[in-house]
């Protein structure tokens, strides 16, 4: 037996472990274990998709009885963002998050300080919110992680920009986008995490994870001077 395990918020790093016993199985008893792991991994997956189904029903809900976004929120003020495309709820701002069919299956909820939550068991990966409009066959396009640094840099450029939500996500949105539309000529912006970059495991997850995705679909890179938006 061995794992790993590590706590992503606080910036523990990776910690291993190894069991020093020594086990060794039958094939019959591996044989049984794969099936009991086959089994498990099949629940988990039913178990997880109908959360994600049970998630976007909830979000169309909210998102059909929100309201427009006050322009005065204290979020959206102090980022300078936008309302009009954004709806609110009570105190918390409201995000689409859209798959590439356009159906909406997640909401980003944002409160006055900027916390930020998405609806429990709603899908992330591959999920993505459209900020302007495309208005050309071949113009440049903009993929980066928080809506409201892709409001800037919209609004900033006149781009369309794509907003992935998370870093992990980054990739997954750019491959989705660039098989869609091989017409456009995409740039990742970069979140510079420099803060977590001094911490253990020392690691620029911004800037590593754009690094990637531009890798991946062989577009520009750009980020941030100073402090990330």
């Amino acid at each position: 037996p061995a794992g790993a395990f590590g706590n992503y918020r606080m910036n523990t790093g990776t910690l291993k472990w190894k069991s020093d016993a020594t086990n060794v199985l039958s094939a019959d008893e591996r044989a049984a274990l794969q099936r009991e792991w086959a089994a498990m991994k099949a629940k988990r997956d039913e178990e997880r998709q109908r959360a994600e189904v049970e998630a976007s029903k909830d979000a169309a809900d909210l998102w059909q009885r929100a309201q427009p976004a006050a322009f005065d929120h204290p979020y959206l003020v102090a980022k300078r963002v936008d309302c009009t495309p954004l709806r609110q709820i009570g105190t918390r701002i409201l995000v689409p998050m859209f798959d590439r069919n356009g159906a909406l299956w997640n909401l980003q909820r944002i409160e006055g300080d900027g916390t930020k939550r998405f609806l429990r068991g709603g899908k992330v990966d591959d999920m993505f919110c459209l900020i302007g409009e495309f208005s050309r066959y071949g113009e440049s396009a903009v993929i980066g992680e928080g809506y409201s640094t892709m409001a800037a840099v919209h609004e900033a450029s006149g781009l369309p920009c794509i907003v992935s939500f998370t870093a992990a996500n980054m990739i997954r949105v750019a491959r989705i986008w660039n098989n869609a539309r091989s017409d456009l000529h995409f740039t990742i912006f970069a979140d510079d995490d420099a803060a977590t970059a001094l911490k253990p495991p020392f690691k620029n997850v911004g800037i590593e994870a754009a690094t990637a995705a531009a890798l991946e679909i062989g577009a520009r890179i750009a980020k941030p001077m100073g402090k990330a938006a």
